[in-house]
């Protein structure tokens, strides 16, 4: 038993006599190739943003001013918000702050944090990664507080709509 003790405390001890492992100097190159292909991809949605230009902090004046006029504000009496028509996307407020925001398939493309992506199932999993989790009507993508939802019609398997919201409301 002391010697298993002995044996341990030597392998977890700072102290330890064992020489640090060292780079195989063949390799090196390898390594610093990776990491500089890894620098100069930008890391473009470690963080959603905006969507369609549109935060989730921003008040009905911000996106008025960020938008312009709705094609039409759609009110829903049950909730008390209003969902603002463009042609791009459908911004919905709720207590004058955006709650989120609606881009159908029909718009073809979305922008997220200033970089656009087509509105096709591939293209968006090509650019958002592996979604955090899987619904019948489609995929989940989370950062930070905020999340990305890309629904698909469950008859062709298209994608229908993404929303962009605060996963906390969800």
């Amino acid at each position: 038993m002391l010697k298993m003790i002995t044996l341990l405390l030597g392998m977890l001890s700072p102290l330890s006599f064992v020489s640090a492992a060292q780079p195989d100097p063949g390799h090196t190159a390898n390594v610093q190739t990776v990491q500089q292909a890894v620098q100069q991809t930008p890391d473009r949605f470690s963080a959603f943003d905006t969507m369609n230009g549109v935060s989730l902090n921003d008040t009905k004046q911000e996106v008025l001013a960020h938008k312009g006029k709705p094609l039409k504000v759609t009110p829903d009496p049950f909730t008390g918000c209003s969902a603002y028509v463009y042609q791009d996307a459908a911004v919905v407020l709720c207590d004058g702050i955006v709650d989120y925001v609606h881009v159908g398939a029909a718009a073809g493309k979305m922008q997220i944090n200033g970089s656009w992506i087509p509105l096709s199932k591939y293209r968006v999993a090509d650019a958002l990664g592996q979604p955090q989790f899987r619904a019948e009507d489609g995929d989940v993508y989370l950062r930070g507080h905020h999340a990305v939802k890309v629904y698909t019609d469950p008859e062709t398997g298209r994608l229908a709509g993404v929303d962009f919201f605060d996963q906390a409301s969800e």
